[in-house]
């Protein structure tokens, strides 16, 4: 016997995956609208099916466009599916999407056919969801145990990873150089003037391959200052400090250290099972080919959260401004009034008034003794599993 899956499709998208992934059913078909498939909400769960493995079967989707205002052209459209069914199948219909006149239509057409049919609501948000057709008393709650990983989140709302391939070298490389960036963020207080003085020095050679630093310092250079030069690899002859560098190397110096820093942190949720996924150096691209840069995203019991990393004292303005157009631009991933955004930075103290703001703004933002303590405010907010 074949299971046949319903779904009605709205803007929220993780309640049909989730249930999709729950049930695993032979056939899906999915009930939209005109307007859901201009924004090509149907497209980005199926591209997230296909993704988890879960469109198995010949044909396995049907897709009917109905007016969600229409009560009888809902019925209509929903009853054409059913009579060309043969055989013997099992129905459920999850009414989590959609609008009132959808699910009702839905529920009516099912109800009337049923044995073998399960109606489920998932409230958003929640990885439980209620069966409310057949009804028992107390309502049958079911747990949600599947969890998406961040490719499969943003594949969800219509981005895709533009460097895929890339993300498991830059995650290698993060972690090659936790205890190095450990050992930045440990002394930085005493390394910022040099790391300044690199970072101001290096402009000409950003987005090179390969570049000749070659520039003299203005005082001779403390030992925790001459420490990070050996580190990597610099020449330091009477205040003039020199070194053919990388690329790589160029954006560790320049800001990336931190970034892996706050990864490592992150990261380490993973690995103590805390949260479920994380990456670093995104690059996604939404369905109209925008592109955006992500320093760190991770997710849990499947929500979205981004980290934003500033060094080297930028301007508070500019960090929230520029954290606030790109929330915007990935707004779907985050939600409205949540705080899922996080801006480390590695001043040592921020305007009551900038914090202020990045809270109306569903955004914290983190002094660096706060960026120190980031695992344990994680492990704070999120706790552990049982």
């Amino acid at each position: 016997m074949k299971t046949i899956l319903v779904s009605l499709i709205s803007e929220q998208t993780i309640p049909n995956i989730l249930i999709g992934a729950h049930y695993k059913p032979d056939i899906f078909w999915f009930i939209s609208t005109p307007k859901m498939e201009d924004k090509r909400m149907t497209e980005c769960i199926e591209n997230t099916l296909r993704l988890k493995g879960l469109l198995t079967q010949p044909d396995p989707i049907k897709k009917v466009i109905v007016d969600q205002d229409s009560l009888t052209d809902c019925i209509s459209k929903i009853e054409s599916l059913v009579e060309d069914i043969t055989g013997e199948v099992q129905y459920i219909i999850n009414i989590t999407g959609g609008n009132k006149v959808m699910a009702l239509a839905a529920y009516e057409i099912f109800r009337e056919i049923g044995q073998k049919v399960v109606i489920d609501y998932m409230p958003i948000g929640k990885n439980e969801f209620v069966q409310v057709f057949p009804r028992r008393k107390p309502l049958k709650v079911s747990m949600i145990r599947e969890r998406l990983n961040l490719e499969e989140y943003l594949s969800s709302y219509g981005f895709k990873i533009q460097n895929k391939d890339k993300l498991q070298t830059i995650k290698s490389s993060a972690i090659a150089c936790k205890d190095a960036s450990n050992w930045i963020l440990n002394n930085y207080e005493h390394l910022k003037g040099l790391l300044g003085f690199i970072y101001k020095n290096l402009k000409d050679g950003r987005g090179k391959k390969r570049y000749h630093f070659q520039s003299t310092f203005d005082r001779n250079p403390a030992r925790i200052e001459r420490d990070l030069l050996n580190r990597h690899g610099f020449e330091l002859q009477d205040g003039l400090i020199s070194k053919d560098m990388t690329k790589e190397e160029m954006v560790y110096l320049t800001g990336g250290w931190f970034e892996e820093y706050v990864f490592n942190e992150v990261f380490d949720l993973v690995l103590d099972n805390i949260l479920d996924d994380a990456m670093t150096g995104l690059t996604i691209e939404n369905l109209g080919g925008v592109s955006n840069e992500l320093d760190i995203a991770f997710v849990r019991d499947n929500i979205f959260y981004h980290i934003e990393c500033k060094t080297l004292g930028e301007g508070d303005k500019d960090i929230v401004r520029e954290e606030v157009y790109k929330k915007g631009a990935i707004s779907t991933l985050l939600g409205k009034g949540e705080k899922r955004a996080f801006i480390c930075t590695t001043l040592n103290k921020i305007s009551e008034a900038i914090i202020t703001r990045g809270q109306d703004y569903g955004i914290e933002i983190l002094s660096l003794d706060k960026v120190r303590d980031l695992r344990n405010r994680l492990k704070e907010r999120f706790g552990r599993r049982e």
